[in-house]
């Protein structure tokens, strides 16, 4: 008789990283259209050269010091969203953040929408591990009355 042993019968629970990218680093200097001709016109301060970047499709790269990146993306543990926006922009960097962290772009919400992935997770508080944030102070996005998200400074 062949069993499976303890550890490989155990389900593992699927894992949401998000990486807001807040002050100097942008996503054009984290996931790089190194191939294209414009990224190097608009950034020629700041951009980096085919020979720094780190290729993972034929187009993109990820920045020189993000080769973890790189490896989770070969091994199906990460995905890319690109041209992430929404409709009717007024251009407004503020109002826009409020939309990031809220995902209600027709009205000033009052809850961020991670927080409402985590009221679905665990809606009676139990784990205050659902969701951990790094960084000075608990993002917009993680905050909403009821809702437990441990911070780590």
């Amino acid at each position: 008789m062949v069993t499976k042993s303890k550890k490989q019968n155990q389900k593992k629970d699927p894992v949401l990283v998000v990486v807001q990218l807040s002050g100097g680093n942008d996503f054009l200097n984290t996931v790089i259209p190194f191939t294209n001709g414009i990224y190097y016109d608009v950034r020629s301060y700041v951009g980096h050269t085919e020979e720094e970047v780190l290729p993972f499709t034929k187009d993109l790269a990820f920045h020189p010091n993000a080769e973890s990146f790189r490896e989770l993306y070969k091994q199906g543990k990460m995905a890319i969203i690109q041209g992430i926006g929404y409709e009717n922009s007024i251009r407004s960097h503020f109002r826009a953040m409020d939309i990031w962290h809220t995902c209600e772009p027709n009205t000033v919400a009052t809850e961020g929408w991670l927080a409402k992935v985590i009221r679905e997770l665990d809606p009676n508080s139990v784990n205050p591990l659902t969701a951990i944030s790094f960084g000075k102070g608990l993002p917009r996005a993680l905050a909403a009355p009821g809702v437990i998200a441990t911070s780590v400074d």
